[in-house]
């Protein structure tokens, strides 16, 4: 647990600050907006339905904005979850937002601070205010935002949403936004092992004090089954080649994955990594799906990914995705030659006109 006596307090303090500012900008809108990050997780979803009961209370029915291909590659529960909250509100996805734009409208962005992370990417001129509330760190690509909760002394977006729905009073006529939360927060510090804090002790105490013994059980079975695929992960991770810390390639196919399973640890490995991180996983229709992130864009992943996806893949300057089928006589030579395509692509120039630097 962090050591931070006054921690509790000045959250409080910062929540309250808030609020008010919140209140003014759902109030003010004639149209009100939430979404999360692309691929979104068991915080994002828990928070976006929380927040949306808050935008209730204020007599606002908002949209919950979602890729609309990052909703189809959602695992199993974390649809359930976005099944069980859909109901209360309008879910929607970019093609219906973009033919149907609302004046004087809202944005809430909830656990994601990045221009480039979100559905909207770098379309927030079309809104009268733009709120974030978040938890992760700030830096120069965040969103340009005058109304913002964004503290590092929190365990997750999650725990924030929390305490704002005990600031505005709002009781979910169903538990199952309690156990959404709890599960966000100890997803997010990985199973009480991180990122914890007073006001986080706190938070989980009271949230489990709403639940019964059943939907405490409930949330216990999140984590074996996240502590399966994480595992699954982590096999997936150890197979990865260093490439001088510029580029980390990670290929499997010993297992099945989803386009979610290589999405993450796409996300993992670009924190390793220099310039691009490439993760392909074999998918149970025999093809492997691709994903490929870049830092700061230094890297056009979209290129590469539409060149090895043989004109079906692409995305933008940070990530991207493709997939593409290897006709091999057996798993290692799939894995060579899935790989030799990639580095040829690195290195015989049909890549270097996408690098910004030009360097390797």
């Amino acid at each position: 647990m962090k050591d931070n006596k006054n921690q509790s307090k000045i959250l409080n303090s910062k929540i309250n600050d808030f609020k008010s500012q919140l209140t003014d900008a759902i109030e003010e809108c004639n149209a009100v907006y939430i979404t999360s990050h692309k691929d979104p997780d068991f915080d994002a979803i828990a928070s976006m339905g929380a927040m949306g009961l808050i935008c209730k209370k204020l007599k606002k029915s908002p949209y919950l904005v979602i890729d609309e291909e990052d909703f189809k590659n959602l695992k199993q529960r974390e649809h359930d979850m976005f099944d069980k909250i859909k109901d209360k509100f309008v879910l929607i996805n970019m093609d219906d937002y973009n033919n149907n734009k609302l004046e004087n409208s809202l944005l809430i962005v909830v656990d994601v601070n990045k221009t480039f992370r979100t559905p909207f990417k770098n379309n927030y001129k079309d809104f009268k205010n733009v709120v974030i509330i978040d938890h992760h760190k700030p830096d120069e690509d965040t969103i340009n935002s005058k109304i913002k909760l964004i503290t590092e002394d929190s365990s997750s977006c999650s725990e924030l949403l929390y305490w704002l729905l005990k600031k505005y009073h709002v009781n979910p006529s169903v538990s199952d936004y309690y156990k959404f939360l709890l599960v966000g927060i100890y997803l997010d510090t990985d199973k009480k092992n991180k990122n914890l804090f007073p006001s986080t002790y706190e938070c989980m105490h009271e949230l489990s004090e709403k639940l019964t013994e059943e939907e405490e059980n409930e949330v216990e079975s999140y984590f074996s089954h996240e502590w399966e695929e994480d595992m699954k992960l982590n096999r997936l991770k150890s197979k990865t080649i260093w490439k001088t810390l510029r580029y980390g390639i990670s290929i499997g196919n010993d297992e099945t994955y989803t386009k979610v399973d290589v999405a993450r640890l796409a996300d993992d490995l670009l924190k390793y990594v220099c310039e691009a991180s490439i993760v392909c996983g074999k998918n149970e229709k025999g093809s492997y799906y691709v994903s490929a992130r870049s830092n700061r864009g230094n890297v056009d992943i979209a290129y590469l990914m539409h060149e090895l996806g043989n004109g079906n893949g692409g995305g933008n300057m940070s990530s991207a995705a493709c997939e593409v089928f290897v006709d091999a006589d057996n798993k290692e030579e799939e894995k060579r030659i899935l790989y030799d395509k990639i580095l040829k692509l690195i290195y015989l120039k049909k890549w270097s006109w996408c690098l910004k630097n030009k360097i390797y």
